[in-house]
């Protein structure tokens, strides 16, 4: 196991294209014990071992604990306060929401009690992932020293991914009306959360009304895009190469597009 200090720890993980066998192998160098599954729909099309079911049944058996916390540390969002107005999600009022908050405390009490702990989504690169521009950076606030298992079991400190990002995307050599000092932090965070996070489609444009959009009928049984559905008695799941972000990892895209362009759950 990778040795390192334990105190008030977390790190963050994303499985891809990982077999679930090599998955697993990089929870074992870095002495996880606890995966917190910060997935929406903790579900994927392409790699079946990361159903949900299936991953906490697998890891379970490996003495590893599995906790679903999508519900309330999801990357995905619909509601209009909580969106840009391209209908981007908003990271920043996503963080002030009593749900992440929740989340965030119940993530805080587990590394208290002395859990080694990963965050895990489907985004490989943390970079690209709702791990890191929203939830890494509210741990980091609290004094969470947050870690990143990258591709060949590269640690990655936080900090050091903040500080390499402000570099690739602020241009310091842009021209500036004002003399008012810029946080070139907040501004890192604001571009990438922009480029990379869940945009709800067809959404109005600024200056458009949301009436046009039906109301939902109480008595009609409400329909989850994201849940798993019966078909032939067998439960399929809905495809989610989309991840919590608007992105979608190219390692693993080509390989399985032409078996996602067959493949049809009705």
């Amino acid at each position: 196991m990778i040795q390192d200090n334990k105190l008030k720890k977390c790190f963050t993980i994303g499985y891809g294209d990982y077999p679930i066998d090599l998955f697993f192998y990089f929870l074992q160098k870095t002495g996880i014990d606890t995966i917190v599954d910060v997935r929406t729909s903790p579900y994927s099309s392409y790699n079946y071992s990361f159903n949900r079911d299936n991953l906490e049944k697998f890891l379970n058996t490996h003495q590893i604990a599995y906790l679903y916390m999508g519900d309330k540390m999801g990357g995905r969002y619909s509601s209009p306060n909580l969106l840009f107005p391209d209908g981007t999600v908003n990271y920043q009022k996503v963080q002030s929401t009593e749900k992440f908050q929740e989340g965030l405390t119940q993530v805080l009490l587990i590394i208290a009690s002395g859990k080694r702990i990963a965050l895990m989504c489907a985004e490989k690169e943390p970079e690209k992932c709702h791990r890191f521009a929203l939830i890494s950076r509210a741990l980091q606030s609290k004094g969470i020293k947050v870690v990143h298992i990258r591709p060949e079991i590269r640690l990655q400190e936080n900090e050091d991914l903040e500080n390499e990002l402000v570099n690739k995307i602020i241009d310091h050599n842009q021209f500036r009306i004002s003399d008012e000092p810029v946080n070139n932090l907040d501004t890192m965070y604001e571009k990438l959360n922009k480029n990379i996070a869940f945009k709800v489609k067809d959404f109005p444009h600024v200056g458009e009304e949301f009436s046009h959009y039906p109301a939902h009928d109480p008595s009609s049984p409400k329909k989850d895009l994201y849940s798993p559905v019966s078909i032939r008695g067998n439960t399929a799941y809905p495809p989610s190469t989309v991840s919590d972000t608007g992105s979608q990892d190219s390692s693993f895209t080509d390989r399985h597009q032409k078996k996602e362009e067959q493949k049809t759950l009705f």
